[in-house]
């Protein structure tokens, strides 16, 4: 099992419904803003590749929602990286109450890879050693 990418939030009022509830999108708001934080602080140049015209493409996501988040509640995203293919990769995403522990939804995100024009392209080698180092497949 390879290394866990954590990012830490505070759900807030415009996070919530009228009951106080964590709106369902919010995890998948959470899901990107998790994967773009891994890119930027575990992948060495990833800002820079990014700059550069590579593109990172959500093909599918999903998320199965296990237990509400409420207003102030501190949630830990925990992230991994599960096959890894030539030009797209898994993450995989897990919610918890940071105070509980408890596990309130889990989801995958697919990511497709391309170019500048966004055309496929291969996963580039700082994407793929980075990826490596959090695999989930292990």
């Amino acid at each position: 099992m390879g290394k866990i990418y954590e990012y830490r939030t505070t759900v807030t009022i415009g996070d919530t419904n009228l009951l106080q509830h964590m709106y369902f999108v919010q995890f998948f708001t959470l899901q990107g803003i998790t994967r773009d934080l891994w890119v930027k602080e575990c992948v060495p140049g990833g800002l820079e590749s990014i700059r550069n015209g590579l593109v990172l493409i959500t093909r599918s996501a999903q998320c199965e929602y296990k237990k509400d988040l409420f207003l102030y509640d501190k949630v830990l995203i925990r992230m991994q990286i599960r096959d890894i293919r030539g030009a797209s990769v898994e993450l995989v995403f897990k919610f918890y109450n940071e105070d509980t522990m408890e596990l309130h939804a889990e989801g995958t995100n697919e990511i497709v890879f391309a170019n500048s024009s966004h055309r496929v392209c291969r996963i580039p080698e700082n994407f793929r050693n980075a990826g490596k180092e959090y695999s989930a497949d292990e």
